[in-house]
């Protein structure tokens, strides 16, 4: 499952002209007082190469599962819903990337599993 765009980057990146190629987005990005350290690193991720829309950056944006993130998971009672996901995490001492990671997941969605989140 692909994590398409949040609010905060589409809005860093809305008036962007194109074509850019992934440095000049993510130099784009991290000038924007308006953009967490969050999303700078969900734009690391995307492919390296040049992109002609804000679609296609969102497109190529995913969330990779790192062991904090799948450590955070691993006592979550699925099938869950993002909120479900975040009351369980919240009981928990989990780093602010895990809480930030889940919160930009879609909202309407029923997750089987950590394999649902993580791609």
């Amino acid at each position: 499952m692909k994590i398409y765009c949040s609010r905060e980057i589409f809005s860093a990146l809305k008036n962007i002209k194109f074509p850019k190629t992934k440095k000049e987005i993510l130099g784009i990005a991290q000038f924007n007082d308006d953009i967490s350290e969050a999303s700078i690193i969900s734009l690391n991720k995307i492919e390296d190469k040049i992109y002609y829309s804000i679609d296609e950056i969102c497109e190529n944006i995913k969330i990779v599962c790192d062991l904090e993130l799948r450590n955070a998971l691993k006592n979550i009672k699925f099938p869950a819903t993002k909120s479900e996901i975040m009351k369980g995490l919240k009981n928990k001492d989990c780093p602010d990337s895990v809480i930030e990671t889940i919160d930009e997941l879609p909202e309407n969605f029923v997750y089987n599993g950590i394999s649902d989140i993580c791609k």
